[in-house]
């Protein structure tokens, strides 16, 4: 038995070895491009977000005014609040959703650095965490000064 397992040890690590050995050049840009493509699509997703995030504010905004100066009242009280969660809820789950494949994709690409040191990464997080901030002062009735 023991050398059954000493033998099947040998032949992982062999096996292992040769799965690691170097890649060719043409490998690795192929590798950098993917990761590349990765950056653009997160990109998108973030201006796609940041659009979304902010026309949800500017329309709650905009539809709370009028609302409150309104002669006629042609809306229930919540309509504003209710589009523009809406719109924030459109612009920040998707972000999300953008960010975990995008840490998905370096992962299955064996990148070893970090993805919090990537400044594509941070300016996502930094606008989900925006997202999350303008939900939660939009649902809260909070007011920002």
């Amino acid at each position: 038995m023991p050398d059954e397992e000493q033998s099947r040890a040998g032949t992982e690590i062999r096996e292992e070895a040769e799965f690691q050995q170097e890649l060719k050049l043409s490998d690795k840009l192929a590798i950098e491009r993917t990761v590349m493509a990765a950056d653009r699509t997160m990109l998108a997703g973030v201006r796609t977000s940041v659009s979304l995030i902010a026309f949800g504010f500017t329309l709650f905004n905009v539809l709370k005014y009028l609302q409150e100066h309104s002669p006629v009242k042609f809306m229930r009280p919540h309509t504003p609040r209710n589009i523009g969660g809406f719109m924030l809820l459109a612009g920040t789950i998707p972000l999300l959703v953008m960010i975990v494949q995008y840490m998905r994709i370096l992962k299955r690409m064996g990148k070893t650095e970090s993805a919090v040191s990537n400044p594509n990464f941070q300016m996502a997080i930094a606008i989900l965490l925006l997202g999350t901030v303008l939900l939660l002062t939009l649902i809260g009735n909070i007011l920002l000064l």
